[in-house]
């Protein structure tokens, strides 16, 4: 890969990764908001079910005061009426002050005692269901009138309550509470907030709200109405909302981090040649192998290559990446199958065709080895199968002389590859009994240089002699390096001047024109 194609992918792959990394964020921005809006929704809930309950204990407080008094036998402002009045103010929690009622008149109370002169029942602001009456923020006689307070009235009693110890010292005004009868009466907190509509169960808001409308479970008249100040709700999570940024801060780090770190991974070279294997990324080109004096193709050798959405990774690149994967006899069946299918397929391929195939030298030490019978149920032309070896010193192995044996007695023909450039030895390719030995290319071209390694060619030719197995010369590239491998008595050749590794329709063409030529 060029440095032009590695920056490409470079600013794709950070690219890819900011554009993840965004989609994380958003996706636990939108998770974390979910839950902190739960929370918050939940606190809130819980506050108004708080004022509920203080509002709930008042009005139980006065409750319990005034059915204790109605309860009693006291018609007048008597010494023991008011007595009694005492001892119940006493006992209350809430209750400021107890007074008497008749003829619609105040005519006593616990802190003013008997009064001369009675006073008069005022309009109550709104009276409940049970005819409990209620006046608002009205003016107490106890305090001349300069200061309010709320007044509950049953019966022949009514009673000051003292709604400040429970809801007057929250100061967040944003909330109201009121009582739901004919009409909406307010009753304490801010009036603006209070519901427009009477039919407050239609005044229910979404989820996705801060606003709520709760009713008391057992005086379920009594309502509160909630618009939660976002002032105060900020300043109640402001640590969540700080951890809230780190959190996002923190995700876009490390998805783009991972992600970036992912696709380089995924365009490594032992990546691509892993998912290559699964994904039919390798595929076959064939080169031909000719008779030298007469040019015509007689066989092929099967050469692999690898291309995938990154580009080409070339043979010296992705050979040893599949040995130190161990993925190399997975790699020569996926070969070998590709070859077989596209050999067979093209009608053009003549029947009994050499097809020559590169094994590993470490596959020789395999028993998966002697399980080829399916390429042989694959060879529908009767193809003459040639299985290379590149010379190494695992090949003089009794393990990997008996497989070879194995393979022979099945139909295989074998060639050393690349001879003379290796480990082998006049006993080793002996004890082989391979049919060819392929003259390694660099001897060829050195041949017009008449170099001290291109004149060994006799001396391989007469060793060929000796063990009686035919030569391909590799590499051959001009007519005078032909000319003088004929001369040399070298049989076959392979090499540029017979054809490049090409596709199998190409090389059919090359078969048919060599035909037509010969």
């Amino acid at each position: 890969m060029t440095y032009n194609q590695h920056k490409k992918f470079l600013v794709a792959d950070n690219l890819k990764a900011i554009a993840v990394s965004f989609l994380s964020v958003v996706v636990v921005c939108a998770v974390l908001g979910l839950l902190m809006f739960s929370v918050i929704n939940e606190h809130e809930d819980d506050r108004a079910e708080d004022i509920l309950l203080n509002v709930n204990m008042v009005f139980k407080d006065a409750e319990a005061a005034l059915d204790n008094l109605n309860a009693q036998p006291y018609y007048s402002c008597s010494e023991e009426n008011l007595n009694e009045m005492r001892r119940t103010l006493f006992r209350s929690r809430f209750v400021k002050e107890i007074g008497f009622f008749g003829d619609g008149k105040l005519l006593c109370s616990t802190y003013l005692g008997i009064l001369e002169q009675p006073i008069d029942e005022a309009t109550p602001d709104f009276e409940t269901s049970l005819g409990d009456a209620f006046w608002i923020n009205t003016p107490l006689e106890l305090f001349d009138n300069q200061s309010k307070g709320t007044i509950a009235k049953r019966g022949r009693y009514n009673a000051v309550l003292d709604m400040d110890a429970v809801i007057g010292l929250n100061f967040s005004q944003d909330w109201a509470l009121f009582y739901k009868g004919d009409s909406l009466f307010h009753m304490a907190g801010n009036a603006d907030l209070m519901p427009q509509s009477k039919g407050v169960a239609s005044l229910a808001t979404s989820y996705f709200s801060l606003s709520l409308i709760k009713c008391d479970k057992y005086y379920y008249a009594t309502c509160l109405s909630v618009v939660s100040d976002k002032e105060r709700i900020f300043n109640i999570h402001k640590g969540k909302l700080v951890l809230f940024v780190c959190v996002m801060l923190m995700t876009a780090a490390l998805t783009h981090m991972l992600m970036f770190n992912c696709l380089r991974r995924r365009r490594s070279l032992e990546s691509r040649i892993s998912r290559g294997l699964k994904s039919g990324k390798f595929y076959c080109l064939y080169q031909p192998f000719v008779i030298l004096k007469s040019g015509e193709v007689v066989g092929c050798e099967v050469l692999s290559r690898f291309e995938d959405e990154f580009g080409s990774i070339y043979p010296d690149e992705f050979i040893p990446q599949v040995k130190e994967l161990g993925k190399t006899w997975e790699f020569t069946t996926v070969m070998i199958e590709s070859a077989m299918t596209a050999l067979n397929e093209n009608k053009d391929i003549p029947e009994g065709f050499k097809v020559s195939f590169n094994l590993f030298p470490s596959d020789f030490m395999q028993d998966e080895l002697l399980d080829l019978d399916w390429v042989l149920d694959m060879n529908d032309k009767h193809f003459k199968l040639v299985l290379e070896i590149t010379e190494d010193e695992q090949l003089a192995t009794a393990s990997a002389v008996k497989h070879i044996k194995a393979l022979k007695s099945r139909g295989f023909w074998m060639a050393i590859d690349d001879f003379g450039v290796g480990y082998s030895n006049l006993s080793q390719l002996k004890s082989l009994k391979c049919e060819f030995l392929k003259i390694d290319r660099s001897f060829v071209m050195d041949m017009e240089d008449h170099s001290i390694r291109s004149s060994l060619i006799p001396h391989i030719v007469s060793i060929a002699d000796e063990l009686r197995v035919t030569l391909i010369a590799e590499g051959v590239e001009n007519t005078e390096q032909c000319q003088e491998l004929v001369n040399m008595n070298v049989e076959y050749g392979q090499g540029w001047l017979f054809g490049k590794p090409q596709t199998v329709e190409n090389l059919a063409h090359t078969i048919e024109l060599s035909s037509q030529t010969h």
